[in-house]
């Protein structure tokens, strides 16, 4: 007897549906589709910055750049290789002094627990740095590095607390001058069921700064 097509395509559905009930009986583990925050080109794997917004101040050359290696991508200084076995990192570089931000919103689901972690390192070639609560580099000294996680609507240049939902590193003065790259984690969890902005900034008026970053993740799991 020769089935049709329709009834072939029921039993195909009704096989694959007793197949996945087979998995999660196994296993245990329920993947929702689309359920975890993501962060696309997390680690700049691209060579780009796509999925990132990129905004500078200043009349220079400075601002973020994708690089690979071991030489930074505008001034030539030694820096650090992309981290963790990666081709491509994030760092800024200039020649002139400015202020550059890099950033993306992220929307974070409600029910679920969510872990941000990245990579952070810098090299600061000032002597000191300098930290006004301010990322205008016509603000003498400013020599600085911070990232936040903002408002998804504010300023990307702003620093009023207002537009501010949590800072998670900033630069004092008196922090050494070179950091090697560290991988990083914070809990985004109270931020669940909204969309905020992670925001990276650096400020340099007195001399180099390369201000990196790499591996921006974030891990989502369901609340039990």
């Amino acid at each position: 007897m020769m089935l049709s097509k329709k009834a072939i395509g029921k039993r195909l559905g009704l096989l694959a549906a007793l197949v996945a009930a087979l998995v999660i009986a196994c296993t245990g583990v329920v993947l929702a589709q689309g359920s975890a925050a993501r962060v696309p080109n997390g680690g700049f794997e691209q060579g780009n910055f796509g999925h990132w917004k990129v905004v500078n101040q200043a009349g220079g050359s400075g601002r973020w750049f994708v690089y690979s290696g071991s030489t930074s991508p505008l001034s030539g200084h030694p820096i650090a290789a992309p981290p963790n076995n990666g081709t491509f990192a994030a760092t800024t570089d200039q020649t002139n002094s400015g202020t550059q931000v890099l950033y993306r919103n992220i929307r974070l689901k409600r029910g679920m627990t969510h872990k941000l972690s990245f990579f952070l390192y810098y090299h600061n070639f000032a002597p000191t740095f300098s930290t006004p609560n301010t990322l205008d580099y016509t603000v003498i000294p400013n020599q600085q590095y911070r990232v936040d996680v903002m408002k998804p609507k504010a300023n990307p240049f702003s620093v009023n607390p207002k537009a501010i939902l949590a800072t998670l590193f900033r630069t004092k003065v008196g922090d050494p001058n070179t950091l090697a790259p560290k991988l990083r984690s914070f809990s985004l969890t109270r931020f669940a069921g909204k969309t905020v902005r992670l925001r990276f900034a650096a400020v340099e008026t007195e001399n180099y700064l390369l201000a990196s970053t790499d591996k921006v993740k974030v891990t989502s799991k369901r609340r039990h």
